[in-house]
């Protein structure tokens, strides 16, 4: 079994390329905390692998979400964040 990641804004658009090359790339297991803000695109994970893959809508500024997710993992990349400029 791989590592078991926690990927935090991965249904942006870095973010979700990210997990699809980690599960077409490796054995490692994903979980995906994303808000699904503006940025967010659930669709953008489509096709991934269910045994492996998990998606938990919610914010890393829940403390006690954050922190059961934590439990469950070997490593977190962080690609969640909120842009300063106005959507055009």
């Amino acid at each position: 079994m791989g590592r078991r990641l926690l990927v935090t804004g991965g249904a942006g658009f870095i973010g979700s390329n990210f997990v699809h090359h980690v599960l077409e790339h490796t054995d490692d297991h994903v979980t995906v905390l994303d808000k699904l803000t503006y940025a967010g695109n659930l669709a953008s994970l489509d096709g991934l692998p269910e045994d492996r893959f998990r998606f938990v809508q919610g914010d890393i500024a829940d403390a006690a979400l954050v922190d059961e997710l934590f439990a469950e993992v070997d490593a977190v990349v962080h690609y969640a964040a909120e842009s300063h400029n106005d959507n055009s």
